[in-house]
């Protein structure tokens, strides 16, 4: 029953933790009328966890596939950009136990600019909808483990959430004697929970570079890392009726290249994994992801 426990956090993490995350509206607002849509399909496989104590254990395997959209719109130039974000359809799978496919989570936002120079400051809010399952049945006719099987393979985390954050961002270059153009972004939130988890600290630091030479200068180059700091105890981290998802927390790196394919129409790859040290109830195995996008 460890083994299984350990499996039920695999898919807290990514559940409960990367929706607050992995897109964000940040420090640059939409102009009013102006739109971007994001469609992308993200992979993780790993057979090894990172446990309450920030110990790696070894589990049986276990795959997340999932189809994922992100979109905002400006409503008012600076002051107010609207968002969504979700997962369109989540398959977790224990492999030669189990699968569960369905829809998972989603996230409606409002950000505002409140400086626009010399740098960008912007603040949002943003509520998640527990539109996915946290309770998936094995069916009518199934037994008792395959029933505990098809629990720990929830769709979605079964909770009301906000967060608030703010976001700060300075673009550079693109000049004579520096004609490399770049972008930074810093930010930092507060996540609420508000069914049995413990609140988080959440923050993410992001740098942006696209070369203006023929060919390449299509494609921005991207650095980021993303944290999730949990205010749970590693008792309650450990304790799985204390609620899906409780006491995750981590560092992780990443890369993404993003590609202009023809006018506002782009296409993306990244790749991300959790530092060990850092990481608590979280999967040890890298997370990659394609991406689609158009914007007006």
């Amino acid at each position: 029953m460890k083994r299984l426990s350990i499996l039920w956090l695999v898919g807290s993490w990514l559940v409960g933790v990367c929706a607050p995350s992995v897109a964000l509206a940040g420090p640059w607002t939409k102009d009013a009328g102006h739109f971007y849509i994001n469609t992308s399909y993200s992979r993780i496989s790993t057979d090894s966890f990172y446990a309450a104590d920030f110990s790696i254990q070894k589990i049986q395997p276990y795959t997340q596939q999932t189809w994922n959209l992100f979109g905002e719109v400006g409503i008012i130039s600076r002051w107010l950009t609207a968002t969504v974000e979700g997962t369109l359809l989540r398959k977790n799978e224990i492999s030669g136990q189990g699968a569960t496919l369905g829809l998972g989570d989603f996230r409606l936002g409002a950000w505002t600019g409140a400086i626009v120079k010399p740098v960008r400051l912007s603040f949002g809010v943003t509520l998640g909808i527990p539109t996915g399952d946290a309770h998936p049945s094995a069916g009518p006719n199934a037994d008792a483990y395959a029933q505990l099987i098809a629990n720990s393979l929830p769709t979605g985390d079964g909770e009301w959430d906000v967060e608030g954050r703010a976001s700060l961002g300075y673009s550079f270059g693109g000049v004579r004697r520096w004609p490399v153009l770049h972008y930074l972004i810093v930010d930092a939130g507060y996540w609420l929970r508000t069914g049995g988890f413990s609140d988080a600290f959440v923050y993410r630091a992001e740098v942006g570079t696209r070369f203006p030479y023929k060919f390449i200068e299509r494609f921005w180059f991207v650095w980021r890392f993303v944290g999730v700091v949990s205010f749970a105890t590693q008792a309650e981290a450990a304790r799985d009726a204390t609620g899906l998802g409780n006491g995750v927390s981590y560092l992780s790196p990443g890369i993404e290249v993003y590609g202009r394919i023809w006018r506002g129409l782009g296409a993306s790859f990244g790749y991300d994994s959790a530092i060990r040290g850092t990481a608590r109830s979280v999967a040890a195995g890298a997370q990659i992801k394609l991406a689609l996008s158009y914007q007006w």
